[in-house]
Parts: C-alpha cells; sequence; structure tokens
C-alpha cells in the first residue's frame, strides 16, 4: 500500500500580531498567500485597526468586493464538506 499523495500543503502562521494563511501546490516551491474561505492577512485581535484585512487567492490581492463577489459565486458545499469527496475509492 503506497502512501498517500499530498497535492497541496496549507499553513496558518502568526506574524506580528497577523495570521497568513499559506498555500503550496505540489508543483509550486513556493508559499503563497490564499484563503478562500476569508482575508488570508487578517489581525489576531479582530479590534486591531493598525493591520488591514488582505485577501489573496493563489497569491494574487483582491479587493473586499472582488472577494465578495467570488463567496456569492459558489454554488453548494466546499468540496472538504462535500461528503461524497470523503469517501475513498478501493481497487
Amino acid at each position: 500500500m503506497s502512501k498517500k499523495e499530498k497535492f497541496y500543503e496549507y499553513k496558518k502562521i502568526k506574524v506580528k500580531g497577523a495570521f497568513h494563511h499559506l498555500f503550496r501546490g505540489s508543483v509550486n516551491e513556493n508559499w503563497k498567500h490564499h484563503n478562500s474561505e476569508g482575508p488570508a492577512i487578517e489581525p489576531v485581535d479582530p479590534e486591531d485597526r493598525s493591520i488591514p484585512k488582505k485577501y489573496y487567492f493563489h497569491g494574487i490581492e483582491k479587493t473586499y468586493d472582488e472577494f465578495n463577489e467570488f463567496q456569492q459565486s459558489k454554488e453548494g458545499l466546499p468540496w472538504y464538506k462535500n461528503p461524497s469527496m470523503k469517501a475513498v475509492a478501493r481497487f
């Protein structure tokens, strides 16, 4: 039985009072800011206004309006909440 391959890696790290959501695909060597659920850079303390929230998709910065439009265009459940994606195929 072979070890399951990872197609991506995800990290959430804390740097200078902010959480950074990072993503790296299997073909990329570099980490990129990415978070499809919310801001990729967000302050640890939600009341802290010195660190602005920033939205990124695969390393490309987006405005809040672009992020909001993306969220509204989604249909159905995310892949990680879909029960059919949790089933393991046995051959």
